[in-house]
């Protein structure tokens, strides 16, 4: 089973920025703006850490290379609640439930760190009508949707999960 050979890790090393991007842009999916901020809170978490960064990360690897990766972190001046900023799989692994065991891995931290609810953003884009549908696959529920938020027609949805 593909599962069985993948490891899981929560801390990121300099030589996953570029498989970062690759995995990113292997999925079609973010533009490369997207892309960059993505590599910006990678390069301020090797900086500055997981805790000053507030960043936290888990990467899925398989013979030592990251083939998926969930970047989260609590959301300043709550309780409770996190936020699910990226959640990416390398678009060879797709659909062989990498995706999910990743998100089960970043609820399981997120309730070891007292956290309540993950909130998730998405575009309302046709490509992101399988993304979408994961979620709330994954027990997500939407609660909110920001009409043209990203661009015209381009509405923000967002998810939230009492975990």
């Amino acid at each position: 089973m593909m599962q069985d050979n993948i490891l899981f890790r929560s801390f990121l090393k300099e030589k996953d920025l570029p498989v970062l991007r690759n995995i990113l842009e292997s999925t079609d999916y973010f533009y490369t703006e997207e892309v960059n901020i993505a590599l910006e809170i990678a390069q301020e978490y090797l900086l500055k850490g997981e805790g000053a960064s507030g960043y936290h990360f888990i990467l899925a690897e398989t013979e030592s290379l990251a083939i998926a990766f969930a970047i989260y972190g609590k959301i300043l001046g709550t309780e409770d609640s996190f936020d699910l900023y990226w959640i990416a799989v390398h678009e060879e692994f797709q659909g062989k439930g990498i995706g999910k065991i990743l998100l089960r891995k970043v609820e399981d931290v997120v309730i070891g760190l007292s956290g309540r609810h993950i909130w998730i953003e998405t575009s309302s884009r046709p490509l992101y009508e399988p993304t979408r549908k994961f979620y709330l696959k994954m027990g997500y529920r939407i609660t909110a949707e920001l009409p043209h938020f990203y661009a015209l027609n381009d509405h923000k949805i967002i998810f939230v999960k009492l975990v």
